[in-house]
């Protein structure tokens, strides 16, 4: 056990949230220092398109760091940005056809060991709570910024 996971550990008190959060982490170890870049593409796969003021606010990072990401993404062909058609001053990125081909391949790859752990019915069940969640987040949201 590294100390990182020494440190989880010990941080664990049982808590639903903490056990969340300790999944959460194992995800992001998986999938390694390009965390950011993935979770980009997989809003994206999942949401159609994003404005970067929207990617800045889910990821919780700084909007230069984000500018930085976003322009290497698209100089490798993953993104393209574009004024977005209702609000010229508004940028709207999208996956490009590569960008959905890498969106496709960690949920292909990485399900079969992250959940192996977990008989089909209880991924299905795991998927739809996870969905609820997401859900009500999105709603409360909505009700709190008003849209």
């Amino acid at each position: 056990m590294d100390e990182e996971e020494a440190r989880e550990r010990s941080q664990d008190d049982g808590s639903l949230h903490a056990l969340f959060l300790r999944c959460s982490n194992i995800i992001s170890r998986r999938i390694g220092r390009s965390a950011s870049r993935k979770r980009i593409i997989a809003l994206l796969y999942e949401r159609g398109e994003l404005t970067q003021r929207q990617l800045q606010e889910l990821l919780g990072i700084q909007a230069g760091s984000l500018s930085e990401l976003v322009a290497r993404m698209e100089k490798f062909g993953v993104i393209t940005r574009a004024p977005d058609e209702k609000d010229r001053r508004r940028i709207v990125i999208r996956l490009t056809k590569l960008g959905m081909e890498r969106a496709r391949e960690p949920r292909e790859i990485g399900d079969d060991r992250l959940f192996a752990a977990l008989t089909g019915e209880e991924q299905d069940r795991l998927r739809a709570m996870l969905q609820k969640i997401v859900d009500d987040y999105d709603r409360w949201r909505r009700e709190v910024d008003g849209k």
